[in-house]
């Protein structure tokens, strides 16, 4: 019984790591989408 609560507990934590993996990797490309479209105006710019 306490076996299959941790099992429930690990997966619930890899969920929770998974999540907070992918929220990372969205925060990543968009930040790199930004940069993208900002550097050509600062180039611009100067």
């Amino acid at each position: 019984m306490a076996r299959m609560s941790d099992y429930r507990d690990e997966r619930e934590q890899r969920e929770r790591r998974r999540r907070t993996m992918v929220r990372t990797v969205c925060i990543v490309i968009a930040a790199a989408m930004l940069l993208s479209l900002v550097i050509p105006a600062i180039y611009a710019g100067l």
